[in-house]
């Protein structure tokens, strides 16, 4: 967690908010990869979740070159690594077998999302809502199920950044991606014609 108590600026909000954005003098280069905890609190209608957990979210800068909307899984620049600061785009896998693993994008941020440049908050612990593949999964999506990012043309992709379930068969390598890059847990019910659908998951535990 950060050494400063408060956060710079608040879940659904971004750094500049709205400000405009000098890209060859970015604000917040310190605050990239800090991580906070929340009140788990629609900060719009000021309602929690009921069971009352914090959410642990870090700092992360959009260089994707677009905008990166809410809901949808973020993939870290650093893929090597869990410590980048800055987002490169919506998690894809290259093809079936190497879904990459992604951190769900502020749920709270208006439609438009966050705009290139700009900080903004990913969850790496706790609830968080995402959207589902937008093709029929393969499987119903059960309660306490783990969910993996769905497979895209490319990082880009309308159909990028999404959830599906698990599988745990198949070719060896396709199992020893999804296991590795898990996202969550499934706190929601789906099924497999519940296409663009919110889903509420638990990020990071297993």
């Amino acid at each position: 967690m950060a050494r400063d108590e408060n956060p710079i600026f608040g879940r659904g909000e971004t750094f500049y908010g709205g400000g405009t954005i000098d890209a060859n003098n970015l604000g917040g280069i310190n605050l990239e990869g800090k991580e906070w905890e929340f009140e788990d609190i629609n900060p719009t209608t000021k309602t929690a979740r009921l069971d009352g957990r914090k959410v642990r979210c870090r700092c992360v800068r959009n260089v994707s070159g677009g905008a990166l909307l809410p809901k949808r899984l973020a993939l870290l620049q650093d893929t090597a690594g869990k410590n980048s600061g800055r987002v490169a785009g919506y998690a894809s896998g290259t093809a079936a077998d190497t879904p990459q693993q992604g951190y769900p994008i502020d749920e709270f941020l208006p439609a438009a999302g966050v705009p290139a440049n700009d900080l903004f908050w990913i969850v790496v612990e706790g609830p968080a809502v995402v959207l589902t593949s937008l093709a029929d999964m393969a499987t119903d999506l059960a309660v306490g199920e783990f969910v993996v990012a769905a497979t895209a043309a490319t990082s880009q992709a309308t159909t990028a950044g999404r959830v599906i379930p698990q599988l745990l068969s198949g070719a060896t390598a396709r199992l020893a991606a999804n296991i590795q890059n898990r996202v969550g847990r499934a706190h929601t019910a789906k099924t497999t014609q519940n296409t663009h659908a919110e889903v509420l998951i638990d990020v990071g535990h297993w």
